[in-house]
């Protein structure tokens, strides 16, 4: 995804443009080292290229302990136009406006996603495949726990319902849900790095301790102890997160562990940002 600075020069604004202005600093939305897939459908990425106006709906179509995600192409109508995988994204990923379709919009063409005004660049980890994203059954409520989704409250509900969506409901960037993530993802993936890292050398200690005379029973006091404690913690911060999601929206604690393993897969999928140095397609800037 691409970032542009805001323009200074708008109609209106008093000011002109110098003869020879600066093209605008853009910043890639995915990550600096791009994979195989991503660096080929940067190369789409021309001044003539073919632009066709799409919507994009993120689906997360990997099961929870791998969940790996896939954006539908759709066109305005609502067709679908078909799927690519989403590798990684940053922190200013956002798919809620509208996009470009950069390249040929047919299955098995390698293409790009560019948003409208040319301020998001998408680099996608297929080709274009046919057909919808098959997502999960907790595929919806996952993507806007991660901020790919909105809820839109209904015009006609009451205002106790309306209230639900007000600034003062919990959200997901909320202190209490980013702090149950942060926990779950210490939990799940920090405390078991550290554990293993101490046990694996531990391994090829317990033959001379046998030798030497010391209790089996006793050398499995570490790993089995140990690996139980770390459990049950993963397990209560899992909860943690659950309950925090449940706050944010009602009925979410239902797929706690679900979006719990979604968070913590894809804040180690959220990379660093690049700076975009090739050239605009001129329909969609």
């Amino acid at each position: 995804m691409v970032e542009v600075a805001d323009d200074r020069y708008a109609t209106g604004s008093g000011a002109s443009p110098p003869l020879h202005a600066p093209r605008p600093e853009v910043e890639v939305v995915t990550a600096a080292k791009r994979t195989r897939r991503q660096r080929e459908a940067a190369t789409v990425i021309t001044a003539d290229a073919r632009c066709t106006p799409v919507l994009v709906r993120a689906a997360i179509v990997g099961k929870a302990r791998m969940p790996r995600a896939a954006l539908e192409i759709l066109a305005p109508n609502g067709a679908v136009i078909g799927n690519v995988a989403l590798p990684n994204t940053s922190a200013d990923f956002d798919l809620h406006q509208r996009f470009w379709l950069v390249g040929d919009p047919t299955p098995g063409s390698v293409v790009a996603i560019v948003a409208e005004g040319g301020r998001q660049i998408i680099l996608p980890g297929s080709r274009l495949r046919s057909g919808p994203a098959e997502g999960q059954d907790w595929s919806g409520v996952a993507c806007r726990m991660l901020g790919w989704e909105r809820r839109v409250a209904p015009t006609d509900a009451p205002a106790g319902f309306q209230a639900v969506f007000s600034s003062d409901h919990p959200t997901i960037d909320g202190p209490g849900f980013t702090k149950a993530v942060r926990r779950f993802r210490t939990a799940a993936v920090t405390i078991p790095l550290v554990f293993f890292g101490f046990c694996f050398p531990f391994l090829f200690v317990i033959p001379r301790l046998v030798q030497s005379g010391t209790s089996t029973l006793s050398l499995l006091v570490l790993p089995v102890l140990g690996g139980g404690l770390m459990t049950m913690w993963s397990a209560h911060c899992r909860r943690e997160v659950a309950a925090q999601a449940e706050l944010v929206e009602g009925g979410a604690a239902r797929w706690g562990k679900e979006i719990a393993f979604t968070q913590s897969y894809w804040a180690s999928m959220r990379k660093p940002s690049a700076a975009w140095d090739g050239p605009m397609p001129a329909a969609a800037v």
